[in-house]
């Protein structure tokens, strides 16, 4: 580009000096890139009518939704990880796990108040039938001479009882 710049002022010096009636042939002697000049101006007159090799553009970085993406990456990067020690993304996804949680429990509140009074009534009975079988589940644990110790404890203290009466 520097040796264009310095061509167009010889070429400028060139006319000053034809107009001025000094066309003597001593500038052109003592300037060897005077004598080249007019083959180069005139090569590159026609290398600008050539259509000249432009760098192709990437779709992708190109793309407005990628630009944005690396606009805030960039940003994030600048403002550095959170006090907390926790991405945006991770604290942006525990906010929605927490909300959800939220949601189910607001739900399951919302049917305990609607429920009807049979609806109550058969979940107290389940609840008790499993009670009962969970205790019937525990003595069926407990080793035969136990239930049988027990069960003679009872029979003497209902014939104590009768005896009494």
């Amino acid at each position: 580009m520097g040796g264009s710049v310095r061509q167009i002022e010889v070429s400028v010096h060139i006319m000053q000096t034809h107009q001025d009636g000094q066309e003597d042939g001593e500038d052109l002697d003592l300037c060897p890139e005077l004598q080249a000049l007019p083959s180069q101006l005139q090569s590159e007159e026609e290398s600008s009518d050539l259509i000249r090799p432009q760098k192709l553009l990437n779709p992708l970085i190109a793309s407005k939704s990628h630009q944005e993406l690396h606009k805030e990456l960039r940003m994030t990067h600048k403002r550095g990880v959170s006090r907390e020690g926790k991405t945006e993304l991770q604290r942006v996804l525990e906010k929605r796990k927490w909300e959800q949680r939220m949601k189910v429990r607001r739900d399951q509140e919302e049917a305990k108040k609607n429920r009807s009074p049979l609806h109550q009534e058969l979940l107290k009975r389940h609840q008790r039938l499993d009670k009962v079988e969970r205790e019937k589940g525990q003595q069926q644990e407990e080793p035969e001479f136990l239930r049988v110790k027990e069960r003679l404890r009872r029979t003497t203290t209902l014939d104590a009882g009768e005896n009494e009466v």
